[in-house]
């Protein structure tokens, strides 16, 4: 369990965030839903002890602020919203994820690209593995950087916007990549401000406005939760006529 307690965090002497409770349980996708600027990166980024905060943040039991910055990344995968672009290969990049696993030479072994490899492919980025990151158009970025982020094994998964730039096809087949990783015991917690992506794959939303929580729960409570909905994002979602296909939800005003 991906534990957060007592929470605050300051921005240039301001309070930013303040969260007395969140649990991100394995097996679980945890959206925190909200609009732009109500805190959800600076929430990520607390909750994978990457920004200074105070409160209590643990990873199964053990404390994150205390960890050295390689024994975090594996319990804690981050990918940030913003995007760098090094002057490095695909294969390269990805990579990376593997590093908090290896010793100081950085050698990867044949455990190591075959857990690269897999993470490439279920992310659909294989055959870009020879292309220079800087040639990716964005949503091809996200799913290189996504592929890093699994290869790094690690027990629970913060993602800012991880639908970002991707076009609709490659947004369900992240959705149903993000549920496979769930279902093997990852723990998940993404942030998102879009109202039906959100709805249609998580187990629990957690709703923030003005770096504050405002309600918690499944898609089907939230839903009921209109007014809460409506201060927050001003909108909120109503049944659709079927349930069937990936969006269960329509937006209502």
């Amino acid at each position: 369990m991906l534990e957060i307690r007592n929470l605050k965090t300051m921005y240039g002497g301001k309070e930013v965030l303040r969260l007395e409770s969140l649990d991100a349980a394995p097996g679980q996708i945890t959206t925190i839903l909200g609009r732009n600027g109500s805190g959800k990166s600076t929430l990520l980024r607390s909750a994978g002890a990457i920004i200074p905060c105070s409160g209590i943040v643990r990873a199964d039991g053990e404390d994150l602020q205390s960890m050295t910055r390689r024994e975090k990344a594996r319990r804690i995968a981050y990918l940030p919203q913003t995007l760098a672009i090094p002057e490095m290969t695909v294969y390269t990049l990805v990579s990376h994820g593997r590093f908090c696993r290896l010793g100081f030479s950085k050698r990867l072994g044949s455990t190591d690209r075959q857990i690269i490899a897999r993470a490439m492919e279920e992310t659909d980025v294989w055959e870009l593995r020879d292309r220079m990151v800087k040639e990716l158009s964005g949503g091809e970025r996200q799913r290189a950087y996504l592929a890093m982020v699994i290869a790094q094994e690690a027990g629970y998964l913060l993602l800012d916007e991880p639908a970002a730039s991707m076009d609709i096809a490659h947004q369900l087949e992240l959705a149903g990549l993000l549920r496979k990783l769930a279902d093997q015991g990852k723990g998940i917690l993404t942030a998102s401000h879009d109202l039906p992506w959100s709805f249609a794959f998580s187990d629990r939303i957690v709703l923030l406005d003005g770096g504050q929580k405002l309600a918690e729960g499944t898609p089907e409570e939230m839903a009921g939760k209109k007014d809460r909905m409506r201060q927050a994002m001003g909108a909120f979602l109503v049944s659709a006529e079927s349930n069937e296909g990936f969006f269960p939800y329509v937006i209502a005003q």
